[in-house]
């Protein structure tokens, strides 16, 4: 038994945040029945987030059959496909983490694991194989045999059963019972085997799609396309911030910013010479109001919060940095890198 699809989508039918999975499951048909499944939900490192439980469906569903080995049936003995939908319902923490992980993601991705227990009815009948044969060719008259039924009486139209082992079906020949559980007076178990499965949602899905669904609000998303990457190291210094903010390492990401900044104004400055228009004014009167905007000394917030909280000019639990301070700073350099760009090709 495996699970070998999984479609994942916004559960919408309950007032709290969720996530459906519209799973297909392979089994043995006729050989074993699946009775529920239940389980967790996994976060990419592992991490048990909410519980998973079968959609309860107010569609009518006919039970599964299960059948004995041993007759010419076997042949319907095959695999098939269980189609469920399976949901889980996440509170704040488990959106919290299931967020955190998503931004640790190379790539920005939502990778889930569904770890569950898959409970089955499991059938171990083997039928014998009895035949009727005719008394008159083993030597006997009915007349001579005496069948009693029960309630007393005599039956007098009677026919004689041999037990006749068949090897095309593979049939034990362990005991002479008609219906056999495998040589014991057990035909059904009840069993559960664990499954898990992998299943990963896009970034631009996950920010698009489900992300307002699931009450995390819209992204506000901005493209900045990288160009010819003329300044190269500018843009390995906003990959490094990148990383650094997926690890929630703030400094890190200040400290890359701020090199970005310093980066780009030596460049221009290389280029087009300290006295020239584009220096001077173009690009000197856009850096100028990033420095006005305390861009320089925005980068360079994170690096000094130790010096600001023994000043005693604020409430020390007050001087720190957030998530909305670390994305501000990387989107003004990407914007910053991008205007570099295009006044070095206008300088050819």
């Amino acid at each position: 038994m495996i699970i070998e699809n999984i479609v994942v989508k916004p559960y919408e039918k309950s007032i709290f945040p969720g996530l459906s999975f519209d799973t297909e499951i392979v089994y043995t048909r006729y050989d074993q029945a699946i009775v529920g499944i239940h389980g967790w939900l996994e976060t990419g490192d592992q991490k048990i987030v909410a519980e998973i439980r079968e959609e309860v469906s107010a569609d009518e569903k006919f039970g599964e059959e299960i059948a004995a080995r041993g007759s010419s049936f076997d042949g319907s003995f095959e695999t098939a496909v269980y189609k469920t939908t399976l949901v889980t319902l996440l509170d704040r923490r488990a959106m919290t983490h299931i967020e955190k992980i998503r931004m640790e993601d190379r790539k920005g991705d939502v990778r889930l694991i569904l770890n569950v227990k898959v409970k089955t009815i499991d059938s171990r009948a083997v039928i014998s194989h009895v035949h009727e044969i005719e008394p008159t060719k083993i030597g006997l008259s009915r007349d001579e045999v005496d069948i009693e039924v029960a309630g007393g009486g005599r039956a007098l139209n009677w026919n004689m059963l041999i037990y006749a082992h068949e090897s095309r079906f593979d049939s034990p020949r362990d005991n002479k019972w008609i219906l056999s559980g495998k040589g014991r007076p057990v035909f059904l178990a009840v069993s559960e085997q664990g499954l898990r499965k992998e299943t990963s949602i896009s970034s631009s899905d996950w920010i698009h799609d489900y992300a307002p669904k699931l009450g995390l609000g819209e992204y506000f998303i901005v493209e900045i396309p990288k160009g010819m990457q003329i300044v190269q190291q500018a843009w390995g210094y906003v990959e490094s911030a990148e990383e650094c903010f997926r690890r929630w390492d703030t400094k890190g990401v200040y400290a890359n910013c701020r090199e970005t900044g310093s980066l780009l104004d030596r460049t221009i400055k290389n280029k087009f010479r300290k006295d020239s228009f584009i220096y001077g004014e173009r690009w000197g009167r856009t850096y100028k109001r990033f420095k006005n905007l305390s861009f320089e000394e925005f980068a360079s917030l994170n690096l000094h919060l130790e010096d600001i909280k023994k000043s005693q000019k604020y409430s020390p639990e007050d001087v720190k940095i957030g998530k909305a301070d670390a994305e501000h700073i990387l989107i003004v350099t990407k914007g910053l890198i991008k205007y570099a760009e295009e006044l070095l090709q206008e300088g050819g």
